[in-house]
């Protein structure tokens, strides 16, 4: 009876094992014609098997788990974990062995998902997708903590989506593991697409050139984060009408970078937020110096001076960042939105009119000084469409030739919207 015993335990142990082989070479014919989906089903079978498996087979199920899940670069998000936890389980093992003969392909696996989360990350970010940039540059930061970068990439791409409070968290966490983001990204443009594209390590982006599927490596230094993090904390708080602590921050912030245009635009904003508002002026004539040149700030001072109705002011700026970037639409669109700025005392000045014959009078004078407002306003929305032809400014423009009645011209920017529609753009 004992030998029976003995026998059919051999038998049941031989019975599993052949099914144990049969699911792996299940799996790696499947892997062999790229066919992950039936790769991933297979995958699953042999899981049931995994406790009586002995350690070579599951040295090599988890290598086949995870190459599968990875499916070549192609990973679902809902595989990350589990691909994951595949390649941690072999490296388990072979702490528990001391040999694994696919430990190599394994890391190269690991690595290959951080990287295509990055990528994921950086696509999402430079479709204007903010927020699920900041979902993706945040997983990655989960699956390689030391690699605060992502962190930063995350928070930046939160503030950008709005999402105020998880931006400030994470910005706070970055400041408590002191990040300063001084590092080196590597980059190289993307033969198909001519796109500049940044790889999480040196050695993946070798490979990638090796490849001949990327060109022009190099490799740019980044300066420190930390002024500029100080920033964005003072522009969340200023936001949450926090303004003693968005000016404490600048403070702090200006150590780092004391010729930060950018900074003067934050406490501004702080002192508006607080009614402050005298300081304001003084503070941005103060930093007309540190915009010398840069026709990027000089339309932002431009901006925030509008902002706070300091319209002369705002002019000025306007003027100088077209005139220092004749290729900029902004400044051209903003100068139009500036004029067209007095529009609204006019048309509640008309609207309070009654119905006497001084009144019918008064109406005609501001109707024509309406439309002398708006045929000045006209060149420069003209401008900044014809450099940047979007379909916002296209509508505005629209809007525009309606109440200047300018009739051809409405049924002409109404036709070139509805084929900027129909094309998707």
């Amino acid at each position: 009876m004992k030998k029976l015993i003995t026998l059919i335990y051999a038998l049941v142990i031989g019975i599993m094992s052949f099914a144990q082989k049969n699911e792996i070479k299940a799996i790696e014919k499947a892997l062999k014609s790229n066919n992950f989906a039936v790769a991933k089903t297979n995958v699953n079978a042999a899981e049931s098997l995994l406790a009586n498996m002995d350690d070579k087979t599951k040295d090599k199920f988890y290598f086949l788990k995870a190459k599968s899940l990875f499916s070549n670069g192609a990973i679902a998000n809902a595989d990350i974990d589990p691909a994951l936890q595949a390649v941690n389980d072999l490296i388990a093992l072979k702490d528990k062995t001391g040999k694994s003969k696919y430990m190599e392909e394994a890391i190269s696996i690991k690595s290959r998902i951080l990287e295509s989360v990055v990528q994921s990350a950086y696509a999402a970010a430079q479709q204007g997708s903010n927020e699920s940039a900041g979902d993706k540059f945040y997983r990655a930061y989960t699956l390689s903590p030391r690699d605060t970068l992502y962190l930063y990439a995350a928070a930046s791409s939160y503030l950008n989506a709005q999402k105020l409070d998880k931006s400030l968290e994470y910005y706070k966490t970055l400041q408590d593991l002191n990040y300063k983001g001084v590092s080196t990204q590597f980059i190289a443009v993307n033969k198909e697409t001519s796109a500049e594209e940044i790889f999480t390590s040196k050695q993946l982006r070798d490979i990638a050139v090796k490849s001949k599927k990327y060109i022009a490596p190099k490799d740019k230094k980044l300066p420190s984060k930390q002024g500029e993090i100080l920033r964005y904390m003072a522009l969340i708080y200023s936001n949450q009408e926090k303004s003693d602590k968005a000016l404490e921050l600048i403070a702090q912030a200006k150590k780092f970078n004391p010729d930060d245009a950018q900074l003067v635009i934050a406490e501004a904003k702080a002192y508006l937020a607080s009614d402050q508002k005298d300081k304001i002026k003084p503070l941005l004539e103060s930093a007309s110096s540190l915009i010398s040149g840069d026709a990027l700030n000089n339309l932002y001072f431009g901006i925030f001076a509008m902002e706070i109705l300091e319209n002369e002011m705002a002019m000025q700026y306007l003027q100088e960042a077209a005139k220092l970037d004749p290729k900029m639409s902004e400044p051209h669109l903003n100068m139009g939105a500036l004029i067209l700025d007095a529009d609204a005392e006019i048309v509640k000045e008309m609207n309070g009119l009654g119905n006497s014959s001084a009144d019918n009078e008064r109406y005609d004078v501001l109707k024509d000084k309406r439309l002398e407002l708006y045929k000045k306003a006209i060149p420069f929305v003209e401008k900044a469409f014809s450099l940047k032809p979007d379909i916002n400014t296209a509508k505005y423009l629209r809007d525009i030739y309606s109440t200047a009645f300018m009739t051809d011209k409405y049924k002409e920017m109404k036709q070139k919207i509805a084929d900027m529609e129909a094309s998707g753009n």
